[in-house]
């Protein structure tokens, strides 16, 4: 796909990316050859919404400083990105998205999809102190 190229997500498309969550992580297992078109969605899905994230990063900087900015960007959608990044096993990049949404989102802990997949992210890193530290200065 040309990188100029915009990339479109169907409705079918949505509807099996809004199934997946931090529940399905270890039971589906996108490293393998057995779910290699979920994986090819998810990471369409991931590479859409980074795109878009970007975009709009470019569009504020564009703007003139306190020029009124009519995008904003839903607290959920960093949630959600960090939902497929966790399920591809990018922690790292997991980390990343659910930390922007523990920030961005007031009542984040009202979130146990968010909760559970920051968690597994605290696992993976055997990183249970940072976890206390989130709650300290929360």
């Amino acid at each position: 796909m040309d990188e100029k190229e915009e990339l479109h997500l169907t409705s079918q498309e949505l509807q099996v990316l809004s199934e997946l969550d931090s529940r399905q992580f270890g039971f589906l297992k996108l490293r393998g050859n057995e779910h290699g078109r979920t994986r090819a969605l998810v990471l369409k899905a991931v590479k859409y919404l980074e795109g878009m994230l970007v975009q709009v990063k470019e569009e504020e900087r564009a703007c003139s400083p306190g020029a009124r900015r009519d995008i904003c960007i839903d607290p959920k959608t960093y949630c959600k990105l960090g939902h497929f990044h966790l399920l591809l096993e990018d922690y790292a990049k997991a980390m990343s998205a659910y930390q922007k949404f523990f920030a961005l989102e007031q009542d984040n802990w009202k979130d146990p999809l968010f909760l559970y997949g920051l968690g597994l992210c605290y696992y993976h890193y055997n990183a249970f102190d940072w976890l206390v530290m989130h709650e300290l200065y929360s």
